[in-house]
């Protein structure tokens, strides 16, 4: 019941945002306050010699006029030399558990409403219709029928997160349905076009340059940023740039290039903060088995109350459905 009571917080103050959208830097996460974090800020942070050259002093810089994001990760790989080989003594260390420490908005230095995105025609109306139907108390959110959040709204999710460092792949892992990317760093190139199709996640590979995680992700499915903001199609892909930038905080910089819903590419920047809880630990669990919202009739959602007909016991729900009246 608390991981009910804390999802259906996070979505009260989802819905507020849509009226006062200021609301969302406040938001309470795993018992610490948010904080939004200039763009590009470092924070004083040090790092080792061998990782003090990382893509932002070795020849690339964000504003090059790159087709593909595709075409972006191949010229930051050459800017790095081919990308540094990693062993077990040089990986950064990224132990521990870590939380989102922004806002809610997928460019966290958006101000207002409007998200800062160049949107396509198509994709400008499909966004200003949902914030008008959020406006009239209809509204429907996939995370309500225990789906993924899948890749990139992965990234602003409030859960608790999880990164195993090898020198082969890298996992990221988010509490929120046991929702897990993994990054290959072992030269291997994308799933063939033959052979993809699209995922929650993503197909992801990367290098190393220096400290730095450099990721290409690609072949995802089509989603929404966020409750409150726009949608990405399934012709959407990215390149990530994340690093430790201090003992207790990730960075991660991402590119959207998405040729149906952006006339540009969009960039933005994330952060996640260590979170200090003694002994705290991810625990596998199933949304499903305690999920009791539903969607009404006019397309938004409601949760059904233990005694209504359709509520389903979380205790049961592993028995399976009764049988019909009168059937052995």
């Amino acid at each position: 019941m608390r991981k009910t009571a804390f999802v259906a917080g996070v979505l009260a103050v989802l819905l507020a945002a849509a009226l006062d959208p200021a609301a969302v830097s406040a938001a309470p996460r795993h018992g610490h306050h948010a904080r939004s974090s200039g763009h590009h800020r470092h924070h004083g942070s040090r790092r080792s010699a061998a990782g003090r050259r990382t893509l932002a002093t070795s020849g690339w810089s964000h504003g090059g006029d790159y087709k593909t994001s595709w075409d972006e990760f191949q010229a930051m790989r050459a800017a790095a030399h081919g990308g540094t080989k990693m062993n077990w003594g040089t990986l950064p260390d990224w132990t521990g558990l870590w939380t989102h420490a922004d806002n809610f908005n997928f460019d966290t230095n958006q101000k207002g409403a409007e998200p800062t995105a160049a949107l396509t025609p198509e994709y400008k109306a499909r966004f200003d219709q949902n914030i008008a139907n959020i406006r009239k108390g209809i509204e429907w959110d996939p995370l309500s029928a225990c789906l993924p959040a899948g890749y990139p709204r992965w990234l602003l999710e409030p859960f608790l997160r999880e990164y195993v460092v090898r020198p082969e792949e890298t996992w990221l892992m988010l509490e929120q349905n046991a929702e897990i990317r993994r990054v290959y760093t072992d030269g291997r190139a994308h799933v063939p076009d033959d052979e993809a199709y699209p995922t929650w996640e993503g197909d992801s590979i990367g290098f190393w340059d220096g400290d730095t995680l450099v990721i290409h992700t690609q072949n995802l499915r089509g989603g929404q940023y966020q409750r409150l903001q726009p949608e990405y199609s399934d012709q959407a892909t990215t390149v990530e740039r994340m690093r430790r930038i201090g003992p207790d905080l990730i960075e991660d910089i991402i590119d959207v290039y998405d040729p149906l819903a952006l006339t540009r590419p969009w960039h933005v920047r994330h952060t996640y903060r260590r979170v200090t809880t003694p002994n705290l630990r991810i625990n596998h669990w199933s949304c499903e088995e305690n999920n009791n919202v539903v969607k009404t009739d006019n397309g938004s959602s409601t949760f059904v109350l233990p005694g209504e007909k359709a509520y389903k016991d979380p205790n049961a729900i592993s028995k399976g459905p009764a049988a019909p009246s009168g059937e052995h």
